[in-house]
């Protein structure tokens, strides 16, 4: 393309034009280049409006429209249960549609002075064409002949064709080094996955001593935890030697789970909460509930919390020991 220009720029000079044809010739080339600049900047500027207003739109759809009325009586209700919920289901929304205003008011803050500069940059542009028109119209009164208007034609379109690839050029070239950043960030991330990867196994290996020990001892199955490595993203699984566990026997795996990470935690001096929460143990088998309370329980340095019909619990267990809260038919929970 720059040779190109040069030779139409060598056919142009070599024309043999009087003085003052050569000064209203330049004079024109000025104006036409002048035209190129204002009409790329005008694009820059109307693709940075068109991709702000897009954005606009897309934060204007995500604004919540919502019955508020009828979620409001489920507040109503709620507050019959919480009496100290502090944020009406409305105020909630007008939140979170406030945060959304302010998105759009920080995005479109350079709108007006976007137009305002589209519309200068506009009003520059007719006026150049105007002048532009004139000088056509005088250098033809002056005798130009047609080759050497072709000419100036066709350098003027090789000038604007090069002012877009050079513009293209520049934002291929910021894309690329955005992408290296980030290509960097992200090599710095997997170094560090990778560094921690060791420190990882072994957590695993040491979970695993308490986690199989206890599992083995509470139903006889042994269980472990696994990990796999996808692309950097550590998906975990626990797993036993006989396949896929009843429903009894995934309440034991998930108590021996839980007990098992409370003494890894302290083992390693991670703090965690010390208790468990757990329910439907109906479905573990008698023996395991009497070896879950009477032996694994209290090696864990933890409060084992669990909701249980009293007729479901072994005969062999000291209740009363054990026993926080006792409810029945006559003596019901909040004396409701």
């Amino acid at each position: 393309m720059n040779n190109r220009i040069a030779e139409l720029e060598r056919k142009k000079d070599s024309f043999n034009l009087n003085e003052e044809y050569e000064s209203d010739l330049a004079e024109l080339n000025q104006i036409r280049q002048k035209i190129t600049m204002t009409s790329s900047r005008i694009s820059r500027l109307e693709l940075r409006k068109e991709l702000i207003n897009e954005s606009k739109e897309n934060l204007e759809r995500d604004v919540a429209d919502i019955d508020i009325a009828q979620i409001g009586k489920l507040y109503e209700q709620a507050k019959v249960l919480i009496p100290n919920l502090q944020k009406t289901f409305s105020e909630t929304v007008h939140f979170y549609n406030t945060m959304i205003g302010k998105n759009i008011e920080f995005i479109t803050d350079e709108l007006p002075a976007l137009s305002e500069e589209l519309k200068s940059l506009g009003s520059q542009l007719q006026h150049l064409l105007k002048y532009e028109k004139i000088l056509t119209s005088k250098i033809r009164k002056k005798g130009a002949i047609d080759e050497l208007n072709d000419i100036i034609t066709e350098i003027t379109d090789f000038y604007e064709k090069k002012g877009n690839l050079e513009e293209q050029k520049k934002t291929w070239e910021t894309s690329q080094q955005n992408l290296r950043m980030i290509e960097e960030k992200l090599a710095g991330i997997n170094d560090e996955i990778g560094a921690k990867d060791t420190l990882i196994q072994e957590r695993i290996s040491q979970f695993n001593r308490f986690f199989s020990d206890i599992s083995e001892r509470l139903d006889g199955k042994l269980s472990i935890l696994s990990t796999e490595n996808r692309e950097g993203i550590y998906r975990f699984s626990v797993s036993n030697i006989e396949g896929n566990p009843g429903t009894g026997s995934k309440k034991s795996q998930m108590a021996s789970f839980d007990l098992a990470y409370i003494k890894f935690a302290d083992s390693l001096d991670i703090p965690c909460l010390h208790f468990i929460l757990q329910d439907q143990i109906e479905n573990v088998h008698s023996n395991q509930i009497t070896n879950l309370l009477t032996e694994i329980v209290s090696e864990v340095h933890c409060q084992y919390v669990l909701p249980v019909l009293r007729d479901k619990l072994p005969s062999d267990i000291d209740i009363d020991s054990m026993e926080v809260l006792s409810l029945s038919q006559k003596d019901r929970l909040f004396r409701i």
